[in-house]
This record gives C-alpha cells, structure tokens and sequence, in this order.
C-alpha cells in the first residue's frame, strides 16, 4: 500500500515540476514513463509467473515497427499504439508455446531465438521497416491537439502509465494473478489443485506482449527514428536488469528500474564500454543482497536497523 502511494505521490510531483524543467529533463522523464511500461510487462511475465524472457526487445519493436508502418496511413494515435500491442501479444502466444514445454534457461534461450528472429526480418524486409535505413516516425496527434512538445507528450504518458499500472494490480489480486503466484512457487503443486497451467502462462506473456508492444509504439513516437540497432539482444538484457534492480511485484518498483535505465547511462556515459561490466555488477550486488529491488530497500533498512546491537 505504501509503495502504491509513493507511485502515485511520484507521478503528482512529475505533473507539478515538469513545466518548470528543461527540454532535456522532460525528454528523461518521458523515457522513464515508456521504460515503467515495459518493467511492468516482466514483472507480470517474470515477478507473476516467474518465466524468464530475454526476447522482449522484439515485442518492444514489433510494437514500435507496426506505429510506424500505420502513422503515414493516417491511421489515429491510439489506434497504431493499440495495433502495436495486438500485434506484439498475438507474437506473445507463439512466444508462450515453448513455455508449456521448458522453463528456466531452457526458455530464455528459446525467447532469445524469437528475439534474434524479429531483428532480422525487420533488417531485411527493407520494402516495409525500412531495413538498414530504418523509418521515420512523425509526432503524434491526439484528437486534434499536436503533441510535439516533449512536455506534451509526458502529459499522456502519465495518465496512460497510470492506466496500465492499474491494470497490473488489478491482474495481482485477480484468480489469474493469484493462479500465476501458484504456478510460480510450484507448477506440480498448483497442477494438481486445479490450475490450468498452459492457459495461465498463455496469458501471462499475451498480456506481458502486449504492455511492451504498446510501450515501443510510444517510444516510436518520442525518438522519432526506428533503427534495428536499438532493439538487440542488449535491450533485452537491459530490460530484465531493470526490472530486477526495480523490483519485480510493484508499480514503484517498475518506476525506479526505469529511472536507473534512463538515468544510469547519462550519469556513466564517460565510462565508454566499462559501462557493461558496471551493469552486470550491479545487478550481482541486488541479487545478492537486495533480491527485493529497489522498491523494498525501505524495508530491509527497516529490518537492519532493528537487528542492529542494543
């Protein structure tokens, strides 16, 4: 509960300040809001149901390639932003197939297959994404008003983050949330109580899928240029670290990983390619010693001091 009101209390402060701020700063803020979308897909696929994915990227540019293709057809805003997210969940579901057979490396290894897959079709059918040229994407119109501004653009993103993370706690309390939570501590155990596995993890990544599709439309419209050099298996990898180093389970959590992918590579950026191996000891240090994330560090500071010598 109380991370639900930090969540909200953050995005209110945004609202405020924003205005205030520089270009610079509403361009990281709206990236954030894109990025909060995506750690909230893996913390349904990989904190509900505890699969691992390391093919979200392809999601993320199925999305991102399907607003593309539709803006120049004047197709409307939230009609390419939905498209992008049907078209990445109906991807989800053969992604999921696998799932019903292996788990574990097993899966990350054939999510990353999917992934790797995606980025090549999308390089080498130059007729439609553009290949190694890549596609323009112009800013959005939103019922007659041009959000060309980023400022603009953070006005939507916020109440749509808002939205979806409604959407994801809502999942968390559902019969689904609560079926996945049983599968995740043990498959044989929730099996044999009547828990249809095939269709839980079917839906787990068809909603997952979806959150990131509509996440990469988004993000489509705010870089303006789509190259198939941002949607690697590197983007993968970032995505489950942040959603790790956030904390898989809360709205705060998906908010604070997309704050430290954002802002992490602004703050290090004279480290050149050093920057991989501080990301990797990072993620090593919160696995060891803050698996919770970010989002229960008030918590385990909680429980240290309460421990400490009388």
């Amino acid at each position: 509960m109380m991370g639900r009101a930090v969540f909200l209390a953050t995005l209110g402060l945004a609202l405020v300040l924003l205005p205030a701020s520089s270009a610079y700063v509403q361009f990281l803020v709206a990236t954030i809001l894109i990025y909060t979308l995506v750690a909230m897909s893996l913390t349904i696929l990989t904190g509900f149901g505890g699969q691992v994915s390391i093919g979200h990227a392809a999601f993320w540019a199925l999305g991102a390639y399907t607003t593309a293709i539709l803006t120049p057809m004047s197709v409307p805003f939230i009609v390419t932003v939905v498209a992008g997210g049907v078209v990445a969940a109906a991807l989800g579901i053969v992604v999921a197939l696998p799932a019903l057979r292996v788990q574990g490396h097993y899966l990350a290894i054939a999510t990353l297959g999917f992934a790797l897959f995606v980025q090549q079709v999308l390089y080498e059918w130059e007729s439609l994404t553009g290949g190694r040229h890549g596609l323009f994407v112009e800013r959005p119109n939103l019922f007659g008003f041009e959000l060309t501004t980023d400022l603009a653009y953070c006005y939507f993103l916020i109440p749509t983050v808002l939205l979806f993370s409604w959407i994801t706690d809502n999942l968390k309390r559902s019969h689904s949330g609560l079926a996945l939570f049983a599968l995740k501590m043990s498959s044989t155990a929730a099996t044999s109580a009547g828990i249809d596995r095939a269709r839980h993890l079917v839906l787990a990544f068809t909603v997952s899928a979806f959150f990131t599709g509509v996440s990469g439309a988004l993000y489509a419209h705010l870089i303006g240029y789509l190259s198939t050099e941002s949607f690697s298996l590197v983007t993968s990898l970032a995505f489950l670290t942040m959603a790790v180093i956030g904390g898989l389970g809360s709205s705060i959590g998906a908010l604070l990983g997309a704050a430290y992918l954002t802002l992490a590579p602004e703050v290090m950026r004279e480290l050149g390619s050093a920057q991989m191996v501080v990301y990797g000891l990072t993620l090593v240090l919160f696995l060891r010693f803050l698996p919770g994330g970010l989002a229960s560090l008030p918590e385990a500071l909680t429980r240290a001091w309460r421990r400490r010598p009388r």
